[in-house]
């Protein structure tokens, strides 16, 4: 824990305030479950109404991760730079302040306030391994006062621990990271061997007659004794021949194993030079290779993260194979410099001290067959680094100055390849949300072909590769076809009665007869088709499955359309893709899209009469408001004993913690508003603000009966089920002061 010093002194009172800020680190390993934490301590111990907690990200800049009281989409779009402002200017300095009265400071003389109430604040770095991470913000005392030295110190124990509990975030999303590195490399070693047994099949089916054809007749011209003219010609001409096809033949299967074809498997993201650059150097097996002629390797990189779009698994094989391949041709003692530098392109140099062979130029980067020759190990790792480079639409060269000897890899920096890498991933990830939201086996996401028109799989779950490769549908063929002609979303409770489709018949992978299709589409134009089949539970799709789905599909759409804009930075799309898959994660834990909740949601509203479009908002909303609890651990939900005051903070944080899971994917400020506030009491004694009665959102209100109900009629580890009567007893108690009356009577009349 972080010393205070000054004149700051700790209040006897306070001290469980510092055990439960202290605890806080070993609750979480979630950087946004962590961020909203220690924000809401911070805003809840100092009495404060506003407040923000801000990371630096790669360009040097603090953007808000976490934010109180703040206007969403400023909050969104904020960014200073360090030096700048008052947060720069103390993330830049590394030193906490605290200001009674920002107008009489000569320090920030001219600086506006127009966003806050009052006058004073609270601004301390967060600091982890003496490095600047971030910057926490306090403003707007709730009583008007300006904030006083048990505030300071209390914000400043609380910055420390943020540091010390970011950073261990960043070191274990650093190991899921490496994790999920190993997975895809041991996935393409798996499709590795599943094509090398597809070569060897075709090649030694392949081969098997144009040889025996050459056999037969070599035994023939051999065995013969004297043959006529036109007869030995005959033979000659069928070993000719069929040693022609023999050639084609494996021409055909060694392009079989070359990389012409990689980008059909290529599985681009936006990845980090840098990253990959410095974990290479650590490589055991490089550092061994190396070592054996005590090749000395260097890193020249400069501050720049040098975000490309490729293969993270096959661009770390590419660098190694160029480096080991190198290796082989060097003398004993030789150095090897690697510096990166931006100068419209990406250009990574690879620098080589010592004399290299004098045909190695010409033979290992002009030579384009490697299969005519013998090549040695050496040889055959810079074929490869070689084809993978093509394979990404990279350009790798050797040149020669002198005695010195460099080797040039150069990555286009193509902002339209980084939004589709973006785009394809963000796809990718939507669909896996989708189907976990619908409890869906198998989906699939079909594009527009730019030039057809046909649809094609852009990504698939639970469907065979083969299925993925050669489907392509034609507008208006088939029901995905059908679905995109009308551009309207469609629900098939069963296909074998449905008088528009009962003559057709799914496919042998679909195991019920139910279906869901939405058009994505983007104003009139029809970008694709999603598709969601086979329920695990078995039942049909609902109406109101149909309803979740359309509002679902509306975001997806706008989603994407928003990802092609300009305004997106390579780190803030890695962000984004950060922020899917929590998201992601935390839908595959949500037991309530499985629970009774969205029925009696609906039954409810349809007793208060709402109309359509808040219906269909309130059943979206009602299966993912408390996302946000998936990110506090199962051990504080299911805790037999009473919570911890810590453990308490992180439950009344889920709220933030949700919308900062669903982050960019949800634009709606009503939407977010009643996820937010569906913890107030009707009373104003709840949270996050204590609004009161009409203040609250009229779809939180309805929440909070709704989740009452079914948290008690359900089971669960820390007291026993109470019965529907108890259960509405309990409710009806609360009428007036948690719950809204007019929802609790309307619940009644349901029940």
């Amino acid at each position: 824990m972080e010393n205070v010093s000054g004149s700051a002194s700790i209040n006897d009172a306070l001290l469980p305030v510092l055990q439960e800020i202290s605890n806080a680190i070993v609750v979480a390993d979630n950087l946004s479950t962590i961020s909203h934490l220690m924000l809401d301590l911070a805003i809840r111990h100092t009495g404060a109404e506003k407040g923000s907690l801000m990371l630096i990200n790669g360009h040097q800049e603090l953007y808000i991760h976490s934010a109180q009281g703040l206007d969403y989409l400023l909050a969104r779009s904020y960014r200073v730079k360090l030096g700048e402002g008052i947060a720069g200017m103390v993330a830049k300095s590394g030193e906490p302040m605290m200001v009674a009265d920002i107008e009489a400071d000569e320090r920030f003389r001219g600086i506006g306030r127009d966003r806050y109430a009052t006058r004073s604040f609270i601004s301390c770095p967060i600091k982890g391994m003496e490095k600047v991470l971030g910057v926490l913000n306090i403003n707007d005392k709730r009583d008007g006062a300006p904030f006083t030295a048990d505030d300071f110190a209390l914000v400043r124990i609380i910055a420390g621990q943020a540091g010390i509990a970011l950073k261990k975030s960043l070191l274990v999303k650093k190991f899921k990271d490496k994790t999920a590195d190993l997975e895809e490399a041991n996935r393409k070693l798996i499709d590795a061997d599943i094509g090398r047994s597809e070569f060897l099949t075709r090649i030694s089916h392949e081969l098997r007659t144009p040889l025996n054809a050459i056999k037969g007749s070599v035994y023939h011209l051999q065995n013969s004794g004297e043959l006529q003219p036109l007869l030995q010609k005959e033979f000659f001409d069928i070993i000719g021949r069929e040693t022609g096809k023999l050639i084609a033949i494996v021409e055909k299967q060694l392009d079989f194993l070359r990389f012409e074809d990689e980008d059909r498997v290529l599985r681009k993201s936006i990845i980090y030079l840098r990253e990959i650059l410095t974990g290479i150097c650590h490589s055991r097996t490089l550092r061994n290779a190396l070592s054996k002629k005590n090749i000395q390797l260097d890193l020249d990189l400069g501050e720049e993260a040098f975000n490309v779009v490729g293969d993270k698994v096959m661009v770390n094989q590419l660098l190694i194979n160029l480096l080991e391949g190198l290796a082989h041709f060097l003398d004993r003692g030789s150095r090897i410099v690697i510096s990166v530098r931006e100068t419209g392109s990406i250009v990574a140099r690879f620098h080589v001290s010592s004399r290299l062979p004098e045909d190695f130029l010409n033979h290992h980067f002009t030579f384009n067959d490697l299969f005519l020759n013998e090549q040695s190990e050496g040889a055959i790792k810079i074929f490869l680094a070689r084809k993978a480079a093509e394979a990404h639409g990279w350009q790798l060269i050797g040149d020669k100055q002198q005695d010195d000897f460099f080797i040039t890899l150069t990555i286009p920096m193509v902002k339209r390849h980084r939004v589709e890498a973006a785009i394809n991933a963000t796809l990718e990830m939507i669909l896996e949300f989708t189907s976990e939201l619908f409890g869906a086996n198998t989906c699939s996401l079909m594009l527009a072909d730019e030039l057809s028109g046909d649809l094609v799989i852009n990504c698939a779950r639970g469907l065979d590769e083969e299925i993925i490769r050669r489907t392509r549908i034609s507008v208006p063929s088939r029901i995905a076809g059908w679905v995109a002609q009308e551009g309207k979303p469609l629900l098939v409770k069963d296909i074998e009665t449905d008088p528009r489709f009962r003559k057709r018949n799914l496919d042998a992978q679909y195991n019920t007869k139910s279906l869901l299709s939405f058009p994505l589409k983007a104003g009139e134009r029809i970008l694709g088709v999603l598709n969601l089949n086979n329920k695990k539970s078995g039942e049909p799709f609902t109406d109101r499955d149909l309803r979740v789905g359309t509002l679902l599909l509306e975001r997806v759409t706008a989603f994407v359309e928003n990802l092609y804009t300009d305004s997106w930075t390579d780190e803030e799309l890695g962000r984004l893709l950060q922020s899917l898959d929590s998201l992601i994660n935390a839908e595959r834990k949500y037991p309530k899209k499985d629970s009774r909740l969205p029925w009696l949601m609906e039954r409810l509203l349809e007793q208060l009469e709402v109309g359509e479009e808040e219906l269909g908002v309130a059943l979206y909303i009602s299966m993912i408001y408390d996302l946000g609890l998936m990110l506090v651990g199962s051990g504080v939900l299911e805790k037999m004993a009473p919570l911890s005051p810590l453990e308490e903070s992180s439950l009344r944080a889920h709220p933030y913690s949700t919308l900062g899971l669903l982050g960019d994917f949800e634009p709606s400020q009503t939407v977010r508003k009643v996820i937010l506030h569906h913890h107030e009491r009707y009373d104003g004694t709840g949270y996050p603000d204590g609004l009161k009665g009409e203040e609250i959102p009229f779809l939180s209100r309805v929440i909070a009966v709704v989740d009452a109900y079914c948290a008690m009629t359900e089971a669960r580890p820390y007291r026993s089920v109470l019965s529907e009567e108890e259960a509405l007893g309990e409710i009806r108690k609360g009428a007036g002061k948690q719950f809204d009356p007019r929802v609790v009577e309307a619940l009644e009349k349901v029940l």
